[in-house]
């Protein structure tokens, strides 16, 4: 019984590809039609998925957040931090494990078999351990590494490693030059891994810590002076961002009421907290769910055309339907191969849809910004 089964279904098959051939005007308008309406949805939520929805590849992602400061009586935001700023964040206030500070520097490279322009980032010494993040190759920059000013050691990505060096494994110890300052490659990052945060333009490709307190940087350090751009925080455990932020608000104020000519009520100056991811995402959130929105109402529109399609297809095969059940055809083998033939052409729109789904996402990767 169960061969009889199988035998028929593989007659729906075959009869159903002879339909859909012989009727090629309404196979290929159905298959452009589903083509364009599962690849621009499959490649936008793809990228959707990527972006807005899944967490950041990070141990603990939500304890991670911007922080930022504001001038909120002068209605500027992210006017950078000062070095006491971010010490005193990370040892008095009470709301971080850690914090690091985060300095894009466009720089150029030299060292390997040829000078290269990359984005290097200056970051504090449990900038790795903050993130929970582990080298392909070497060793990470940690707090033991610490130094007042710039160390030697330098963290690369698979990318710099494989251009500068072919990807030899023995680059760990070589020396090389960030604008003309000598550094030893002490790791060498995944493939995977990527800066959480803004950049000047292009992913970062290399990480050297300071402590922020030595030459370049003044001498003692001054409050006044706000050189870093940006830093980066993780919670401590069981905290939310809300939490975080009203204890920081607290914090600001004491302070402001400790350091009057450093922050003057004139500046109304505030310590922001913002989840890292939406940092990240930034405006590109709005944009995604518009384009989203707008994607699935061509799907639905797709969806439509196909229905229309198929009804109208039906009206013209009563005679065939007739004639087949006078062969002895019941309305549950007609059911099945309306619907196998059905199936034939959805997967048929889905394997196209895939195609088209595949060039799409590498269209809108290019059109993305590069942080993303």
């Amino acid at each position: 019984m169960s061969w009889e089964w199988l035998d028929e279904i593989g007659q729906d098959v075959r009869y159903g590809l002879r339909a859909l051939r012989h009727n090629a005007g309404f196979t290929t308008v159905a298959l452009l039609t589903l083509t364009l309406g599962i690849g621009a949805n499959t490649a936008l939520f793809s990228v959707v998925d990527a972006v807005l929805l899944r967490p950041l590849p990070f141990p603990e992602p939500q304890q991670l957040v911007a922080v930022q400061d504001d001038l909120a009586a002068q209605q500027v935001k992210n006017v950078g931090m000062s070095q006491p700023e971010i010490d005193d964040l990370q040892k008095s206030s009470g709301v971080f494990q850690e914090i690091s500070a985060a300095w894009p520097i466009d720089a150029n490279v030299t060292g390997g078999e040829k000078p290269d322009r990359i984005e290097a980032m200056a970051v504090s010494f449990n900038y790795f351990e903050m993130l929970g993040v582990k080298p392909e190759l070497g060793r990470i920059i940690t707090s033991q590494d610490y130094a007042p000013g710039f160390t030697q050691d330098a963290v690369i990505s698979d990318g710099l490693w494989r251009r500068m060096f072919g990807g030899d494994p023995n680059a760990i110890g070589k020396q090389f030059r960030i604008d003309g300052d000598e550094y030893v490659i002490v790791g060498v990052m995944g493939p995977e891994f990527r800066h959480p945060g803004p950049t000047l333009e292009h992913d970062v490709e290399c990480w050297v810590a300071a402590g922020y307190v030595a030459d370049p940087f003044p001498v003692p350090p001054s409050r006044d002076i706000r050189m870093l751009p940006s830093a980066i925080g993780r919670l401590q455990r069981g905290v939310t961002v809300e939490q975080a932020q009203a204890k920081l608000n607290a914090f600001v104020g004491n302070l402001t009421a400790e350091y009057p000519a450093s922050y003057p009520a004139s500046m109304g100056w505030q310590v922001r907290l913002e989840p890292l991811k939406k940092d990240m995402v930034g405006k590109s959130e709005t944009m995604l769910v518009i384009l989203l929105s707008a994607v699935g109402l061509v799907l639905l529109i797709a969806c439509v055309n196909i229905a229309a399609l198929l009804l109208a297809r039906s009206s013209g095969r009563y005679r065939e339907f007739a004639v087949r059940r006078a062969l002895g055809a019941g309305s549950a083998r007609l059911i099945r191969q309306t619907l196998t033939e059905s199936i034939l052409l959805s997967l048929a729109g889905g394997a196209l849809g895939l195609l088209v789904d595949a060039w799409l996402q590498g269209v809108l990767l290019h059109l993305m910004p590069e942080r993303l």
